[in-house]
């Protein structure tokens, strides 16, 4: 499997990690994200558009046409309701006819940018890789973001040209901390000579000298210190960029200062920029009027989804340990024995068919797990 191979599978499993895959996501209500399927079985065009949970997805509806959808925020599970007739949820019967505060969009009918095209395209011979507008969550070809996209390894978030005009203050803040191809090399670069941010997970994010003033927003020099969130943070317990953003307005601030860009395309954006965004009362209101009160909240980007996801998944040797702990020593001396057995099958098992350039099919890890009970039970006779 080549490293292209293996970071598609990584990153697969951190989308997936948040999410249950035997559980109906139902009873949690609108959960904050979660990895989201739409079924062009059940679903057709002409009907309502609706989307299931990784369980459904596994369990209701295997054997159907599944459109993955990367991950949606504020969804809750659609499986057997009145979208879906004559269709009963297998997890979860009891559920209301609608979902109404969940958002739809093209993608739940399997097509996707401003081309309104589906992914893969058979019609396309690229089939370049797709960005995810974070505000609308759309998915969109490089060529059609009307801007060029930022080649940087630092991770970053994008915003489409329609979600900019539908909230225009947001050209204010792209003013001064955007990532563009003329200021991209602060951020991508290991060593500069600009001021470090780093993000709340501790990812250094590099800017322009430029930038650090327009962050500070400070009339006074500080000492400056990279702080949680990628915000600037001095040794004073609250520093003058906190009694800015307490006592008057960021935004106002900024548009104050001669940082003008084309306003124009998409943008990209350092993960560090949502903790830059003006936290009074005029400004949370018009986050809310324009649809956008989530960009307030840090853990709403993937990058924290998946990072949470990573963080509250025990490893199988974490769950062993803590399920056997009650045992004697001896005991768990024989379990664990067993579960490295089991461990050392499998990793033989993969090893084979890796090797013959085989894929697993359910069929065939349904005949390694036959055999293993078969050879268990030979021994234990």
């Amino acid at each position: 499997m080549d490293q292209c191979a293996v970071d598609e599978l990584y990153e697969a499993f951190a989308v997936l990690a948040g999410s249950d895959p035997d559980h109906c996501s139902y009873p949690k209500g609108y959960m904050k994200r979660q990895a989201v399927f739409a079924c062009n079985t059940c679903v057709q065009s002409g009907m309502d558009p609706a989307g299931v949970c990784l369980a459904c997805a596994n369990t209701c509806h295997d054997g159907h046409d599944i459109c993955e959808l990367y991950t949606k925020r504020n969804f809750r599970c659609d499986c057997g309701n009145e979208k879906f007739p004559g269709f009963t949820c297998k997890l979860h019967a009891d559920k209301e006819g609608q979902n109404v505060k969940n958002s739809y969009n093209h993608n739940y009918f399997g097509r996707f940018c401003s081309c309104d095209r589906p992914y893969p395209d058979e019609d396309d011979q690229v089939n370049e890789e797709m960005i995810q507008c974070i505000v609308c969550e759309d998915w969109f070809h490089e060529k059609h973001l009307q801007a060029p996209a930022v080649d940087c390894e630092a991770l970053m978030e994008m915003i489409c040209a329609r979600c900019m005009t539908r909230a225009p203050f947001l050209w204010t803040y792209a003013d001064h901390f955007a990532v563009s191809p003329v200021n991209k090399e602060g951020l991508c670069k290991e060593q500069t000579d600009a001021g470090v941010m780093s993000d709340e997970k501790g990812k250094c994010f590099h800017t322009s000298v430029h930038d650090v003033s327009s962050v500070s927003l400070c009339s006074q020099p500080e000492e400056v210190t990279s702080g949680a969130a990628g915000r600037m943070s001095s040794p004073d317990p609250v520093t003058h960029l906190q009694l800015s953003k307490a006592t008057q307005c960021v935004l106002n601030e900024l548009k104050a200062k001669d940082a003008a860009r084309a306003r124009a395309g998409s943008v990209f954006w350092p993960y560090f920029w949502r903790a830059k965004l003006c936290t009074c009362t005029d400004c949370k209101r018009m986050y809310v009027k324009t649809g956008v009160p989530f960009l307030l909240d840090e853990s709403d980007t993937l990058l924290a989804h998946e990072e949470k996801a990573k963080a509250e998944t025990l490893t199988s040797e974490d769950l062993l340990l803590s399920c056997i702990s009650s045992l004697n020593h001896v005991q768990q001396l024989e379990i664990i024995h067993q579960y490295n057995e089991l461990k050392h099958e499998l990793r033989e098992f993969l090893q084979q068919s890796a090797d013959q350039r085989q894929d697993i099919t359910p069929e065939a890890f349904r005949e390694f797990l036959e055999e293993l009970q078969t050879r268990k039970r030979r021994r234990l006779n």
